[in-house]
């Protein structure tokens, strides 16, 4: 009766597992406009050493133009610039630019634009007079829009508007971009272990309450239990218990492929016939191949004996 309830527990939640998932695709971007002569906007993939980054770009950049001064004279153009490896500048196609339409006046485009392209971060810049492009002034007010950012970001997405007349910040303002994103996991799977060099089948049960970090689910908590089938012999089977608690990261910033690597530690709850000892614990490393599949080698401590064992499982 014992064993016929804990496989109906392990069906039963075999039957109603679940696993939502509700990622988002934005990054924290930025909107900066300057004097009402230049509007930048940045879209940032990665806060590590950005203001330092940013900055030292920036120099580049305009280090670069002053010395080259190609520039079109009697037409657009855009720069584009991947630091440390090319500047290029080409013409714009001519465009039409309405002002004004049915009574109402419409935003002045600006004619020229440069962006700055890395792995880290983009950044566009509208502006007219090249001048303002490779002035100090430019650097200052996003290096400080960055700084500002880095100050307030959060786990949430955020869009960040700032706005500077001279050497002032005129406004400051944020916004949260979508829902947060964390969620609830109910699972259940099934999974092949090399046991004292014995092969033993399990049934397994895992709640677990995931995180996410700019749209991208990052960090996993969970509490699993695993039914360990032992085939003694043609006519007996003998099933022991572990309960296990654990952790895992997602060490992927791309929300379409992750890659989960943690620890869990477990302990014999119920013990039948003698593959375990008493008091038995577990310690493994936990790595989750794709949605349903986790390789997980591990070590069995007890007072009497320690050993290895490995586990390959499979999620419903």
């Amino acid at each position: 009766m014992k064993y016929l309830k804990e496989t109906l527990f392990t069906a039963l939640i075999t039957l109603f597992s679940i696993t939502s998932y509700a990622q988002k695709t934005s990054v924290d971007s930025l909107f900066v406009e300057i004097d009402n002569k230049i509007e930048v906007k940045m879209s940032i993939y990665e806060y590590s050493d950005l203001k330092e980054n940013v900055g030292k770009h920036l120099v580049e950049l305009q280090e670069i133009l002053k010395v080259n001064q190609d520039v079109p004279q009697n037409s657009s153009y855009i720069i584009s610039f991947k630091p440390g490896e090319k500047l290029t500048i080409k013409s714009k196609e001519t465009t039409e630019t309405i002002i004004w339409k049915n009574g109402e006046n419409n935003p002045y485009k600006f004619k020229n634009s440069c962006e700055v392209i890395t792995d880290n971060y983009q950044i566009y810049i509208d502006f007219n007079d090249y001048e303002d492009l490779i002035s100090e002034n430019l650097i200052t007010k996003i290096t400080e829009a960055v700084d500002n950012t880095l100050a307030n970001n959060s786990r949430r997405s955020k869009l960040f508007k700032y706005s500077f007349e001279k050497d002032s910040l005129v406004k400051n303002e944020n916004y949260g971009i979508g829902k947060t994103g964390d969620m609830l996991s109910l699972k259940a799977g099934v999974g092949a272990n090399l046991i004292k060099n014995q092969p033993v089948i399990d049934l397994s049960g895992e709640i677990a309450f995931i995180f996410q970090k700019k749209g991208i689910l990052k960090n996993q908590y969970y509490l699993s239990y695993n039914l360990l089938y032992d085939f003694v012999d043609n006519s007996s089977i003998d099933i022991n218990s572990f309960l296990n608690v654990g952790y895992r990261y997602n060490f992927s910033n791309n929300k379409d492929d992750s890659n989960w690597l943690g620890l869990e530690l477990g302990y014999l709850v119920s013990k039948n016939g003698d593959m375990f000892d008493d008091n038995t614990f577990r310690f493994g490393f936990n790595w989750q191949v794709g949605n349903n599949i986790t390789i997980s080698p591990q070590l069995y401590i007890s007072s009497e004996q320690t050993y290895p064992g490995l586990r390959i499982g499979f999620g419903f």
